[in-house]
């Protein structure tokens, strides 16, 4: 499959009267990526970015304290911060949204992205501002396109990548030139990757091959020095990908999104800064049984489609030591998913029953400087939410009875829960809050302590999903969540470290469940023939007060001019506290280490890579405890010239078979419910170019 080229779709139109001087003279620089973490001291780990065989986006982004990911096959790995994923992890890319096209979790945002294309990564654990859009409880992922900059003279630049591995992605190549100056310009960049399913440490081939077809075009202008109206289109397109954890594949995951924004700054009068944006992102998924592996009996298909939109409207304004933001957020999902037998072509469950769920939000937000090391931030955003399932009273084309009810999904509802009230438009007020100080203790010493109040309202699987064995609850109330948050940090030319540790108390925390475990709560257990089934599956969702707390810590020392080594730890660990039950999916303390050796025009290193035991499990949902382990990677890198860098090493250098706690369970092994291992030992290599 070749990569296609980029089409460019232009989908508003904004207006800008109000234009400003400028007076930034800074030389320009090309900015390289940098990763930031929970404080401002975090060391930068852009370097990481080169340190590692696979690319795969949330494979990568789990290599930082706090963050995880949750494997499902070789691509698209679920993101979860702090025990918390999927709309509990807000993911921006660029200022926009995409919301993937699987209620199985196939396709999340960070599926349609490719690091390399950005130039900033930030990563935010927790709440440190009300500003990054609705939910984001467990923390934010900001993926940045900054504007280039162009030295005197110079009208075009670039860089361009191609590498390979022993143990999965065999080809992975990218290029990117931007052309222009300092008032317009464009830039096209694009990325292609195929990967073929991967061995873990037993030598078992793991179904996970997948291919990538992905690219965006950048048009920027800037009318004034401090002025910035960039329109943005981008394609993120998969093919065939396999996954050992689900009961069906995807031959076709296609993304795209456009994007248009506006910026100014030292504007003059009340308002002193401006930010206007807006995007549109739409996904065509289609998942299956039949087309990409085996199958003689059933022929199982969901084609999906996902349109996500919204904006924002950000002002500044500046008064005295005081810095006030304020605006709207806007933002609107809609899903569409059918499952059908391909046998006789007919609808046998309306999954997302062409939902909508509708957030728009006010925001205020202040940062006051108390003194010269002093901090506070503080603000409020009320969001207002709408959802509806339009199709709720729709039969699918098989509209037989099931769990004693006919399939219409409001009747699936009705048949799950014992007091559901028949709703199926949904209206919500929900109130957020934050308070955050910030104090520097000396050149090197700083922390923080804040308090955040905040909501993350029912996603459209967890409120309208309907399927017999898998039903979504239109009555959930929406998470509430108070969070306390404190660090310390030190920074300096040769020590670096961070430690944050923090407490959330939710009520109403949105439990998937099975109905079997629901004696006495609002959902129905299982029943056979007036009997309560104690081994079916029904998976349900309900809504419990949970607890979950945790720490992270990072360190980065520079010993001399040769040797640098460091590391992170991450603790989380989370409770039911409505019945008692460790809540599920919780990653046990795990972390890095790793020594590297510095050259001239070069560098060398060793990782470790280890998580302990996690015997913190639900045995009501199946999940069984994980033991430890520990796998360590060698990578190495030369500067050519002043063009030519190389990257190579070794992942898993000696072949070790292991498996995150967090990973889904492979249906293939049946009642063992085995989970997917990650792969065994590969070697890696990537040749970069820049110009």
């Amino acid at each position: 499959m070749r990569p296609t080229l980029l089409h460019l779709t232009i989908s508003s139109l904004l207006a800008t009267p109000v234009f400003a001087q400028a007076n930034n003279t800074d030389t320009p620089t090309l900015p390289a990526i940098a990763v930031s973490g929970q404080l401002d001291s975090t060391p930068e780990l852009n370097e990481l970015l080169n340190r590692q065989g696979n690319s795969e986006s949330g494979a990568l982004l789990r290599n930082f304290s706090g963050v995880d990911g949750q494997r499902l096959g070789g691509h698209g790995l679920d993101m979860i911060i702090r025990g918390q994923g999927q709309s509990a992890v807000n993911v921006l890319i660029d200022g926009g949204k995409i919301e993937g096209g699987c209620p199985n979790r196939m396709d999340p945002p960070t599926a349609y992205t490719e690091l390399s294309s950005f130039d900033r990564i930030e990563i935010i654990k927790g709440i440190k501002s009300l500003q990054y859009g609705v939910g984001g409880t467990g923390g934010t992922v900001i993926l940045h396109r900054d504007r280039p900059e162009f030295a005197p003279g110079q009208s075009i630049m670039g860089e361009a990548f191609i590498g390979t591995a022993s143990n999965g992605v065999r080809e992975n190549y990218g290029a990117e030139v931007t052309a222009g100056n300092d008032q317009v310009y464009i830039r096209l960049q694009g990325s292609y990757k195929d990967a073929e399913n991967y061995r873990d440490g037993n030598g078992d081939e793991v179904r996970s091959s997948y291919r990538t077809t992905q690219g965006h075009i950048d048009l920027g202008w800037n009318p004034t020095a401090n002025q910035h109206i960039k329109l943005s289109h981008e394609i993120a397109n998969t093919a065939d990908a396999l996954f050992q954890g689900a009961g069906m594949d995807s031959p076709k995951s296609d993304g795209t999104m456009t994007r248009l924004s506006y910026e100014a700054d030292e504007l003059a009068g009340l308002v002193n800064s401006i930010e206007i944006s807006v995007y549109r992102s739409e996904v065509d998924h289609v998942m299956n049984n039949f087309s990409l592996r085996p199958n003689s009996g059933m022929r199982m298909e969901v084609p999906s489609e996902v349109t996500t939109q919204g904006g924002k409207l950000r002002l500044t304004s500046n008064l005295g030591q005081t810095s006030v933001d304020y605006g709207v957020l806007l933002q609107t999902i809609e899903k569409q998913a059918t499952l059908f037998n391909r046998v006789d072509n007919q609808s046998q469950f309306l999954m997302w029953p062409n939902t909508s769920t509708e957030q728009n939000s006010l925001f205020i937000e202040a940062n006051t400087a108390l003194s010269s090391t002093q901090n506070l931030i503080y603000g409020v955003r009320v969001d207002r939410v709408q959802a509806n399932a339009r199709d709720a009273n729709t039969a699918p084309d098989n509209n037989e009875a099931v769990a004693g009810s006919t399939r219409e999904p409001v009747n699936l509802y009705n048949a799950a829960y014992q007091n559901y009230s028949s709703n199926t438009k949904i209206e919500e007020t929900n109130w957020n809050g934050l308070v955050r100080y910030e104090q520097t203790l000396s050149s090197t010493l700083a922390w923080f302590g804040g308090l955040s109040l905040t909501t993350r309202t029912a996603d459209e699987t967890e409120r309208f999903m309907a399927r017999a064995d898998w039903t979504g609850n239109p009555d959930l109330n929406p998470e509430r969540h108070a969070q306390v948050d404190l660090g310390l940090s030190h920074t300096s030319s040769a020590l670096n470290w961070s430690v944050n540790v923090y407490y959330d108390r939710v009520s109403d925390y949105i439990l998937r469940d099975q109905a079997k475990n629901q004696d006495s709560a609002n959902a129905r257990p299982v029943m056979v023939d007036g009997v309560t089934d104690t081994t079916g599956i029904n998976n349900i969702y309900v809504n419990i007060d949970a607890e979950i707390y945790g720490a992270e810590f990072d360190l980065s020392y520079l010993v001399n001019s040769r040797w640098l080594v460091g590391g992170h730890l991450a603790f989380t660990e989370g409770r039911n506290l409505t019945d008692g039950r460790n809540l599920s999916h919780m990653a046990p303390l795990n972390g890095q280490l790793f020594a590297e050796y510095l050259l001239n025009q070069g560098y060398a290193g060793l990782r470790a890579n280890f998580a302990t035991q996690q015997s913190q499990v639900n045995t009501d949902f199946n999940e069984r405890e994980t033991p430890a382990w520990s796998t360590l990677d060698f990578y190495a890198g030369y500067q050519i010239n002043a063009t030519f860098s190389l990257q190579a090493g070794v992942d898993n250098l000696f072949d070790k078979a292991y498996f995150n706690h967090i990973n889904r369970n492979d249906p293939t092994t049946g009642a063992t419910l085995d989970k997917i291992n990650e792969p065994g030992r590969s070697v890696w290599a990537k040749l970069n170019a820049r110009f």
